[in-house]
């Protein structure tokens, strides 16, 4: 059976009955660290921390502009320094 989830509330319950916890990334957390990119841009970066997922670091700040530089190139202003 599928349920439908509709909010985060949704989720974080759905998973509290399975005693299971998520963290949860989204576009804004990349443009928090990436505001040149676009939101295509955010969500490939989103979907490469989710694919190469290193368990021993997880997912930071560091990792998203990491990925980031690696898929789109250094921020322009650190292109200056």
């Amino acid at each position: 059976m599928t349920s439908i989830i509709s909010t985060d509330d949704d989720i974080h319950t759905m998973l509290a009955e399975r005693r299971q916890v998520a963290i949860i990334w989204c576009l804004e957390d990349v443009k928090e660290v990436r505001p040149d990119l676009n939101p295509d841009q955010c969500w490939q970066v989103l979907q490469n921390v989710k694919r190469h997922h290193d368990a021993t670091i997880g997912i930071n700040w560091d990792v998203l502009d990491c990925v980031a530089s690696v898929l789109f190139g250094n921020a322009p202003d650190e292109d200056n320094e």
